[in-house]
């Protein structure tokens, strides 16, 4: 049971458990001296014993003596947030990623021109699956003509705020993979990051990190505002097999990672 539920094993001869963070439900559980006096069958025989969670939302009125030693357990760490906060352990609910605030969404580019103003920006309308592409403007121009890149199915940033560039309306951002030749060199190579061919078009990226949820995105109001972009954009990176991730953590969709294969080892922006 207790592996089913992704508990610690309690071991009431040593009062200790067999890891020091386990996960239960939205909760974190840090291990704390008297956590056992909390879970033990001894304080779990009180006929009296009344646990609430608000975790999990499930009230107990007494334990029924038929039970398993470690079965009462495992309902006692299940439903004793109370009880274990009260008895000095700490309790605190799991966190959400800070890459989850940021939306990334498959897309697909329907078109694409060169900027009217700039050389090295192209103009690119991108089917995220809203009732109309998202115009988004690239500095790509350098890299690539418009035809190259019609049909590519690419990852963007769906939140951020409407910005100008150039002159011209831009709804996000074309996620790519790039490096320079030095830190303060131009960009010596660029590609797209892409998106596998069975991802459905809008479909949202989701990057799990450990011990955090991947929770709702942000609004772009809020995105801008705390710069939440710019806190997880340094650890953006392609790895050894090209696969985009945050930190260790890859980009993942329903069909597949998604990859910049070309460039291996590179900054993702």
């Amino acid at each position: 049971l207790c592996s089913k539920l992704r508990l610690p094993v309690l071991d009431t001869t040593m009062n200790q458990v067999s890891r020091p963070l386990a996960v239960v439900n939205d909760l974190h559980l840090r291990r704390g001296p008297t956590l056992i006096s909390a879970v033990t069958p001894k304080a779990l025989a009180n006929p009296n014993l009344k646990l609430f969670s608000t975790a999990s939302h499930v009230r107990l009125h007494g334990v029924q003596s038929g039970l398993t030693a470690g079965f009462k357990s495992c309902l006692a760490v299940l439903a004793g947030a109370r009880v274990l906060r009260s008895r000095g352990y700490s309790v605190r609910r799991k966190g959400q990623s800070d890459i989850s605030q940021i939306d990334f969404r498959v897309g697909e580019i329907k078109s694409c021109e060169k900027h009217p103003e700039s050389d090295k920006l192209l103009v690119e309308q991108i089917d995220i699956g809203e009732e109309a592409p998202r115009q988004i403007c690239s500095g790509i121009g350098k890299f690539f003509d418009p035809e190259q890149v019609v049909g590519k199915r690419v990852v963007i940033v769906s939140n951020l705020k409407a910005r100008k560039m150039a002159g011209t309306a831009s709804e996000g951002m074309l996620l790519c993979a790039s490096k320079r030749d030095g830190e303060e060199e131009e960009l010596s190579a660029l590609n797209l990051v892409e998106a596998p061919e069975g991802a459905p078009i809008g479909e949202r990226v989701v990057v799990e990190t450990a011990d955090e949820e991947h929770g709702d995105a942000a609004t772009p109001n809020k995105v801008g505002k705390k710069k939440l972009y710019e806190k997880v954009a340094p650890e953006l990176k392609t790895n050894g097999e090209g696969t985009v991730c945050f930190k260790d953590s890859p980009f993942m969709t329903s069909a597949g990672p998604c990859t910049a294969k070309e460039l291996p080892d590179s900054t993702v922006s």
